[in-house]
């Protein structure tokens, strides 16, 4: 599923990011490009990292 469709970045995308270290999503933008155009894509990419945040402190 694609998360950003400006920049074609699927939520796959997204989880390999937050594995490799990503912890904002500045940080996913920086590597991925998702949110660098129109940006609504931010509250899904934020949605996506509390989730994962959430995963990992349970």
């Amino acid at each position: 599923m694609y998360v950003c469709v400006c920049r074609a970045v699927t939520e796959n995308e997204v989880h390999d990011c937050i594995a490799s270290g990503a912890t904002s999503a500045k940080q996913i933008r920086d590597t991925t490009g998702a949110g660098g155009d129109c940006a609504r894509c931010v509250r899904k990419i934020c949605a996506i990292l509390k989730r994962s945040d959430e995963l990992t402190t349970a």
